[in-house]
C-alpha cells in the first residue's frame, strides 16, 4: 500500500537530561489536560437529565476531537467524537443547537481527528479499520478528494464493491475528482455486471474531465470486445489526431480499417506508421500481408477461368497477382531485418519465394 502523509511533525533539538523534549513534556501536560475535560463530559452524558441534553453530546464531541488530534492515544476516539455530535443532533429536536451541531460535524477539528486516525491505520496495514475512517471522512467534508478517492481504493481492494462503487461516485460527482483510477474501477466495475453502456460512460467522463491515455485506450478495447467498431475508429481517429506521433493508436486503427475490409484506409495508416518509424515490424508486416492477400484474391480469378476466358485475358490478370505478390516481398524483408529470428516470417517469406518462382 501506498504510504499517506498527513499533518506536521514538530522535531525539537532541546533534549532535557532524562531524554524527553520540551515538546514531548508540553504534549503530555496537554493530553493529561484534556483528559480531565473529557471525564466530567462523560459524567453529564451518562447523567440522566444532562444527558439528554445536545448541547452536552456536542461538548463531548469537541472534547474527544481535541483529544485525538493532539494525542491519538485512544484509537477510537475520533469515532467517539463521531458518535456523539451524531447523538446530539438526535437529541436536537428542536432545532435550537443546529448550527452549532453541523459546525462541529463537518467542521476542520473533526476532519483533523477522522482523517489522522484513518491515515495511521493505513499506514499500520489495518485496511478495513481505514476504509472505515476514510467514508466517515468525505462525510464530514463532502468536497474532500482524498478521502473519497481512499475509500474507493481501499474498498476496492477489501472486495467490497457496493461500497467503493459508493465511494468513488461520491469523489467524481460531489468532490469533482479526476483521478483516472476512479473511473476505470467504476468502468471494470458495470462491466463485470454486464452493463457495457454504463461502463462505457464511467469512461466517457473521465475523459471529458482529463483526457486520459489511458481511459481512452480501455474505451476503444470495450468497443471492439462489443462489435463496435464504428465508435472504436472514430476514437482512434481523434487520439491519432491529438498525438500523431503514436504509432500504436495508428497501428490499432489500421488494423480496425483492414478487419472492416477498408484495405485502402489501412494500407495508407501502414505508410504513414512506416514514415515515422521505417523498421516499425507489425507496419511491415501488415502491408506484406495485405499485399500478399489482395495478389491471392486476383489469383483466384485466374484458377476459376475455363480454358477460353483464360485465353482471352488469363495472362494479364495473372501478371496483376505476380505483381501484387512481388509487392509484398519488401515488406517482408524489412520485418526479417526487425527480427531475423521471425519463423513466422521466414515461412512466408519462403512461401513467397515458391509463387515468385512460378510467376516467372
Amino acid at each position: 500500500m501506498k504510504k499517506l502523509v498527513l499533518g506536521l511533525a514538530l522535531v525539537s533539538a532541546s533534549f532535557l537530561a532524562n531524554g524527553q523534549s520540551i515538546e514531548d513534556l508540553t504534549k503530555n501536560a496537554q493530553c493529561e489536560s484534556l483528559e480531565n475535560t473529557l471525564k466530567p463530559l462523560l459524567k453529564s452524558s451518562e447523567h440522566p437529565k444532562r444527558g439528554i441534553k445536545a448541547s452536552t453530546w456536542v461538548k463531548l464531541s469537541e472534547a474527544y476531537a481535541n483529544y485525538t488530534t493532539a494525542c491519538g492515544a485512544d484509537s477510537a476516539s475520533a469515532i467517539k467524537a463521531w458518535d456523539a455530535i451524531h447523538k446530539a443532533k438526535e437529541l436536537d429536536t428542536d432545532g435550537k443547537m443546529a448550527d452549532k451541531i453541523d459546525e462541529v460535524m463537518h467542521g476542520q477539528l473533526m476532519y483533523s481527528a477522522i482523517v489522522n486516525q484513518g491515515v495511521a491505520h493505513y499506514n499500520s496495514g489495518n485496511l478495513e479499520k481505514a476504509t472505515e475512517y476514510f467514508h466517515i471522512g468525505y462525510a464530514v467534508d463532502p468536497s474532500d478528494t482524498l478521502t473519497s478517492l481512499y475509500a474507493g481504493i481501499s474498498s476496492n481492494e477489501l472486495g467490497d464493491t457496493e461500497m467503493a462503487k459508493k465511494a468513488f461516485i461520491h469523489y467524481i460527482e460531489k468532490a469533482n475528482g479526476d483521478d483516472a483510477s476512479a473511473f476505470y474501477t467504476l468502468s471494470n466495475m458495470a462491466k463485470a455486471e454486464g452493463n457495457i453502456d454504463e461502463a462505457i460512460g464511467w469512461l466517457q467522463k473521465g475523459i471529458d474531465k482529463s483526457d486520459n491515455k489511458d481511459l481512452r485506450g480501455e474505451l476503444v478495447n470495450i468497443y471492439i470486445q462489443n462489435d463496435m467498431l464504428d465508435k472504436a475508429i472514430a476514437d482512434l481517429e481523434e487520439l491519432s489526431a491529438n498525438d500523431p506521433s503514436n504509432t500504436n493508436v495508428k497501428l490499432n486503427l489500421g488494423l480496425l480499417y483492414d478487419n472492416q475490409g477498408n484495405t485502402a484506409k489501412a494500407e495508407e495508416i501502414y505508410h504513414d506508421i512506416l514514415k515515422i518509424d521505417p523498421t516499425h515490424y507489425d507496419a511491415n508486416f501488415s502491408l506484406a500481408v495485405l499485399h500478399f492477400n489482395e495478389a491471392v484474391k486476383v489469383k483466384k480469378e485466374v484458377d476459376a477461368m475455363d480454358m477460353k476466358t483464360y485465353q482471352e485475358k488469363g495472362a494479364e490478370i495473372e501478371a496483376k497477382a505476380c505483381a501484387k505478390f512481388q509487392d509484398s516481398k519488401p515488406f517482408f524483408e524489412k520485418c526479417l531485418e526487425s527480427q531475423p529470428d521471425s519463423a513466422e516470417v521466414k515461412e512466408n517469406l519462403n512461401n513467397l519465394n515458391n509463387v515468385l518462382a512460378q510467376c516467372k
